[in-house]
């Protein structure tokens, strides 16, 4: 969309170059590519932080031992521990700097997905509107393996369409990138009445989107009915993404504290408790997203979950060593 953060725009507009000149218009295919090009670019500071976790990690022991010997001198502590981590090559903050980069790419990855889904979803109402036949045979291709829509969630509860006031409760749906590229679609949602014209704050290009009345939610249903008709009885999906989303996060997790020391007390209750709590929101989370969001997440977390194995394995932090460190 017009208003969004520009690196949103490059990412979206990027997946879908990918998917109209290299993927064959592989909605799957291209969520796929889009995610391991992303990975690629976060997994030099994934690798950082994790080596640096683990340096972390080996130097934990002797940590302790100056905590304890220092601990009514705590201006020679922080003395000491500088030069620990300095003989060492570890920094403090070496494991979270690398997350200023990867956090804000996957929020921007969740904007950009929402963007694509929206666009696809429009263009399928023009499509529809003005031949049928081609309408539902691009609908045909949202089809992903068991989830008849990729662009709705993989959930047994979820209509194979998105209804209309989903879709226009979306307040700057009028702001799409499809509308500046394709003007006539513009003006047949003018024309249909989705949108009115109109110079009050929140318009765009004179338009605001109309509000939904019974006519008006009538004459979308009557549009995409060609597509409903077309899985008449089946829901979406069968919740098979958002299990997966929330089985990847949970061993994902796991691999990670594998090579990691185990704390004691109330941080290990903690720590057990987040651990169970992020697939647990991975899974709810899905449950409301496109699947083809959820299909990256999946896609992702496998890689990271590869990625992590070779670093523990690279640097020598298994579960022997966290015990170990444990134990101090």
């Amino acid at each position: 969309m017009h208003n969004d953060f520009f690196l949103t725009q490059w990412l979206f507009l990027g997946m879908r170059w990918l998917f109209e000149n290299i993927t064959g218009e592989s909605i799957a295919l291209t969520v796929v590519i889009s995610t391991i090009l992303i990975k690629a670019i976060t997994v030099f500071g994934d690798i950082k932080s994790r080596k640096s976790s683990a340096k972390m990690q080996v130097i934990q022991p002797q940590m302790n031992k100056l905590q304890k010997k220092y601990e009514n001198d705590p201006q020679r502590l922080q003395r000491e521990m500088s030069k620990l981590m300095k003989e060492n090559n570890v920094s403090m903050f070496g494991g979270c700097l690398p997350m200023l980069f990867t956090l804000p790419l996957f929020f921007i990855f969740i904007a950009a997905f929402r963007q694509w889904g929206n666009e696809m979803m429009v263009h399928l109402i023009a499509t529809l509107h003005t031949d049928p036949e081609a309408g539902v045979e691009m609908f045909k291709n949202f089809q992903f393996l068991w989830v008849h829509n990729i662009w709705q969630p993989d959930s047994g509860m979820q209509p194979v369409i998105t209804s209309a006031e989903m879709l226009f409760t979306n307040s700057n749906i009028h702001r799409l990138f499809y509308f500046t590229e394709h003007p006539e679609a513009f003006e047949l949602f003018k024309e249909l009445g989705f949108f009115v014209e109109s110079t009050a704050k929140g318009s765009y290009n004179g338009v605001v989107i109309a509000e939904l009345t019974d006519e008006l939610i009538a004459k979308y249903d009557a549009i995409v009915k060609p597509c409903v008709d077309l899985y008449a009885g089946y829901n979406n999906g069968w919740f098979v993404l958002p299990l997966l989303c929330g089985g990847t996060t949970l061993l994902s997790a796991w691999l990670m504290q594998r090579g990691q020391a185990q704390p004691a007390g109330n941080a290990a209750s903690t720590g057990k408790m987040m651990m169970y709590l992020m697939p647990i929101m991975t899974f709810v989370f899905s449950l409301s997203t496109n699947a083809s969001f959820a299909l990256y997440w999946t896609v992702s977390n496998v890689i990271s979950m590869i990625t992590t194995y070779f670093i523990n394995k690279s640097i020598g932090i298994g579960p022997a060593a966290a015990k170990e460190v444990s134990k101090t």
